[in-house]
């Protein structure tokens, strides 16, 4: 509007996470809403009346919703309404069929929120990437010099060093298509400082979860490092899936933690299937380092006798893939006697 001190109310169409996509003056009431060309505002809604809604001011002077016959029905600000309402201070949210408007009123100056300062991003927020993508490299480019031979060429090391970086920039660049699908931006920058401290949380528990469970003599805790390892990776998910979708933070924990736990159920049924036990590993398989050991040690007789109960489960294990085997022979002869 050319002159702003005739607009007596504001219309804004909203999309589902409440942005604005489009807004039109009101320069006098009654106000009237449908899909007849005679409304004030034409809504293009199949779900909508001819004559859906109208606003007008009642005797008191303040503004009142009627809402006319139609078969859906409307909403203020999530309330079903059946008769003439009045409008809050300030506007409200209406639900028409399915279209979301907001009516903001010459007063809603009056009630409108202060204005937010925009976030600060200390120093250290800014270097966190930096410093995270660094130590991550570190760790990772460290684990690689203890597991080639001396004098390994130059090309055992190129996977490695080209390939971290490429893998993690597709990462954030398929999270930041999502976000450009659901939020209309790119935010990549922003699913990297997501992923690099998460990565580099999963490269220290792979590297000194084992040696310090090993160093304690913890068999049970060493075991439930592959659990630990997937809850890792659920929380990068989560964290990427919250800061994909901000509107719904908690639909998205309820989801993944459901999902969560029937993954790691599935998983640790089938893991008792093949192997008896809810863990694959059925023994301790890494060795302190001498120097972090804190655990004395114990005689040889006392391992001897640890390991007595296994070999009775081993047989039994054994001759159950026995029993299986005979019975699958024998179902194969019916079939070939058939």
């Amino acid at each position: 509007m050319e002159r702003p001190e005739q607009r007596v109310a504001l219309i804004e169409w909203l999309d589902r996470e409440g942005h604005v996509q489009r807004s039109v003056d009101v320069a006098a009431w009654p106000l009237s809403l449908g899909r007849a060309l005679d409304n004030t505002v034409v809504l293009d809604d199949p779900y909508l009346a001819a004559h859906h809604a109208r606003v007008l001011p009642g005797e008191d002077g303040r503004l009142l919703l009627q809402a006319l016959p139609s078969h859906n029905g409307l909403r203020l600000d999530g309330r079903a309404l059946e008769g003439p309402a009045p409008v809050p201070a300030g506007g409200g949210l209406l639900q028409l069929g399915q279209t979301r408007l907001r009516l903001r009123v010459a007063d809603a100056d009056a009630v409108l929120a202060p204005e937010k300062p925009l976030p600060a991003t200390p120093a250290l927020t800014r270097r966190g990437p930096l410093l995270a993508a660094g130590a991550l490299m570190a760790l990772v480019l460290g684990g690689q010099w203890l597991s080639l031979d001396p004098g390994a060429d130059y090309t055992a090391w190129l996977p490695l060093v080209l390939g971290l970086p490429a893998v993690v920039m597709v990462w954030c660049g398929i999270w930041a298509l999502l976000s450009k699908l659901f939020q209309h931006r790119f935010d990549f920058s922003g699913h990297l400082r997501i992923a690099l401290p998460w990565l580099l949380a999963m490269q220290l528990q792979d590297m000194l979860w084992p040696q310090l469970t090993a160093a304690l003599a913890l068999p049970g805790l060493w075991m439930a490092g592959s659990l630990l390892e997937n809850l890792l990776l659920i929380g990068l998910l989560h964290a990427h899936l919250r800061h994909t979708l901000p509107p719904y933070r908690r639909a998205v924990t309820a989801v993944v933690a459901v999902a969560a736990l029937v993954g790691l159920g599935l998983t640790a049924a089938v893991t008792w299937r093949g192997h008896d036990s809810l863990v694959a590993t059925p023994y301790m398989s890494t060795l302190p380092l001498p120097a972090l050991q804190l655990t004395g040690t114990v005689p040889s007789a006392t391992l001897v006798q640890e390991m007595a109960p296994l070999a009775e489960r081993l047989a039994e294990r054994v001759e159950r893939a026995r029993q299986d085997e005979a019975e699958g022979r024998g179902e194969g002869e019916d079939e070939e006697g058939e």
